[in-house]
C-alpha cells in the first residue's frame, strides 16, 4: 500500500495546510475501494483456481497465473488502505505490519511490470519467432523464470523493507509512511520506483507487441495476395488480435501512467492543493483498479480461456450428453 503513503512522507510533513472532506476522505475513496477489492478478490481467485485445476498448462497459463497471484498480493493490503483513509491517515495495525503490507505492496509492483514484461517477450518469440530459444519456453524453465522474477522483486523492494514505518506528525497522527528525511531521498526513491515499475518496462511491452502486430499482418496481407486460403478467416484473427493488444496496453497505461506522473510532479509542488491531493486519491484507486480489471480480461478477450472456466465446461458437459442421447 505505498502507493497510498508515499503520498505522506516526511518532506511534506506537517506543511499539509488543509484538511480533505470528510466524505471523500472516510466514505466515497473507502466505498471505491472496498468494491475494486471485492471484484479483484473474486476475479483473481477464478483465473487462480481455473489454471490450476487445467490438465494441461500453457507457459501463458504460468505467465497469466502469476499475474492472477501478483493482483492478489497487490488486493491483500487494500483492506489496510480503506481503513487508514477511513481514518483520516491513521494507521493502527503497528509499525511490523506497516513494513509487511508496504513492502509486499511494492514488492507486487515490481513483479507485474517484470512479468509482464517477460510474458510480452514470450509471446513475441512465440508468434514472430517460434524457432528460436525454444529450450526456454517450457513449462518447467517458465516456472524458474517467473520464480527468479519474484525473487528479483523482493530484492528491488529492499529500500522500503528499512524505510517504511509508522511516523508521527505535528497534528499527532500516526501514519504508516516513509521514513524519507531528505528531499534528495525522496527525489531518487520516486524516480527509482517510477523508472523500475514503469517508464522502463513500458517501451519494452509496447516494442514486443508493435513487432508482433506488424507481423501479423505483414502474414496476412501475404496470404491475400497469393490467395492461399479464404481471407476472411485470417482477418478476423488479425483483428482479434489487434484488439486484445490494445485493450490489455491501454490498461496498463492508463492504470499506471497517472499515478506515477503524479509521483514525478509531486516533487515540484512544495505545497500540495486539495486538487492535486484528489487527483493523487484517484490515480491510486485506478492503479488498484487494475488488478480487479486483468482477471475479466483475460476472460473477455480469449475463448480458449472462457472455455476452461468451470461453470462453462459444466454447460459444455451437459450439452454434449444431451446430444449424444438423443
Amino acid at each position: 500500500m505505498n502507493t497510498s503513503t508515499e503520498l505522506f512522507n516526511k518532506s511534506w510533513d506537517n506543511d499539509f495546510a488543509y484538511q480533505t472532506p470528510s466524505i471523500v476522505d472516510t466514505v466515497i475513496l473507502p466505498s471505491l475501494i472496498g468494491i475494486i477489492c471485492f471484484t479483484g478478490l473474486v476475479g483473481n481467485i477464478l483465473i487462480v483456481f481455473t489454471i490450476i485445476r487445467s490438465k494441461r498448462k500453457t507457459v501463458p497459463d504460468i505467465y497469466i497465473c502469476n499475474l492472477a497471484v501478483a493482483d492478489l498480493v497487490h488486493i491483500i493490503g487494500m483492506p489496510f488502505l480503506i481503513h487508514q483513509w477511513a481514518r483520516g491517515g491513521e494507521w493502527v495495525f503497528g509499525s511490523p505490519l506497516c513494513t509487511i503490507i508496504t513492502s509486499l505492496d511494492t514488492c507486487n509492483q515490481f513483479a507485474c511490470s517484470a512479468i509482464m514484461t517477460v510474458m510480452s517477450v514470450d509471446r513475441y518469440l512465440a508468434l514472430v519467432q517460434p524457432f528460436r530459444l525454444t529450450s526456454w519456453r517450457t513449462r518447467y524453465k517458465t516456472i524458474r523464470i517467473n520464480l527468479g522474477l519474484w525473487a528479483a522483486s523482493f530484492l528491488l523492494a529492499l529500500p522500503v523493507w528499512i524505510y517504511s514505518k509508522v511516523i508521527k506528525f505535528k497534528d499527532g497522527i500516526e501514519s504508516c509512511a516513509f521514513d524519507l528525511t531528505s528531499p534528495d531521498d525522496v527525489l531518487w526513491y520516486t524516480l527509482y520506483l517510477t523508472i523500475t515499475t514503469f517508464f522502463l518496462p513500458l517501451p519494452l511491452i509496447l516494442l514486443c507487441y508493435i513487432l508482433i502486430l506488424c507481423y501479423t499482418w505483414e502474414m496476412y496481407q501475404q496470404n491475400k495476395d497469393a490467395r492461399c486460403y479464404n481471407p476472411s478467416l485470417p482477418r478476423q484473427r488479425v483483428m482479434k488480435l489487434t484488439k486484445m493488444v490494445l485493450v490489455l496496453v491501454a490498461v496498463f497505461v492508463l492504470s499506471a501512467a497517472p499515478y506515477h506522473v503524479l509521483q514525478l510532479v509531486n516533487l515540484q509542488v512544495p505545497q500540495p492543493t486539495l486538487a492535486f491531493y484528489v487527483s493523487y486519491c484517484l490515480s491510486v484507486c485506478l492503479s488498484y483498479a487494475s488488478s480487479s480489471a486483468n482477471p475479466f480480461l483475460y476472460i473477455l478477450l480469449s475463448g480458449n480461456f472462457r472455455k476452461r472456466l468451470p461453470q462453462v465446461q459444466r454447460v459444455s458437459e451437459r450439452k454434449s450428453t444431451i446430444w449424444k442421447t438423443s
